[in-house]
């Protein structure tokens, strides 16, 4: 067995940025963060990005970005938005959005701000996080996603591509 770091391991010093992709595409338009995910992969990233499918956010979230410098989360958000629309933000803008209207705005906020509190209480969050989130029509035990949400993904992974594009210049 190798003693060497699994080529995996964000902490080998290959993958500093993480597109996490949450939600569940049983779901409907829940599925929409592994829609981008999926997308994403077939566009070739760079060997510094590593996509993860982080399913239904929980506690256990913050395992997945503990290791890298960036995260880019992608998840479904209730916005109060035309479905389809898409905003990027960060968790401190989701705060003050959530204390603002008093609801939270993914559609999995409780586990990820859970997740993400936790993760700077242990000091290992990354240094940079963002959050895609996209505007759902249709939560309902139905694969697949609406027409609106479907047209909004390659929009979404446009934005994220021209991210790791921009970070990515010296």
């Amino acid at each position: 067995m190798s003693s060497g770091p699994h080529p995996d391991d964000p902490l080998n010093g290959e993958a500093h940025t993480v597109v996490l992709a949450i939600g569940n595409p049983l779901r409907g338009d829940d599925g929409v963060g592994q829609a981008v995910a999926d997308r994403l992969r077939a566009s070739g990233l760079p060997a510094s990005v590593r996509i993860l499918d982080g399913g239904t956010a929980g506690l256990e979230t913050v395992l997945l970005l503990q290791g890298y410098r960036r995260a880019i989360i992608v998840d479904s958000a209730d916005m109060s938005l035309p479905a389809g629309s898409w905003r990027r933000f960060t968790p401190e803008e989701a705060e003050l959005q959530a204390a603002d209207f008093h609801e939270r705005m993914t559609v999995h906020y409780a586990g990820l701000a859970e997740a993400l509190a936790l993760g700077g209480v242990l000091g290992i969050l990354p240094e940079e996080i963002v959050v895609f989130g996209i505007q759902p029509l249709e939560l309902a035990w139905t694969p697949g996603l609406s027409a609106p949400v479907e047209e909004a993904v390659p929009a979404v992974c446009a934005a994220i591509l021209a991210e790791l594009e921009a970070s990515a210049e010296p």
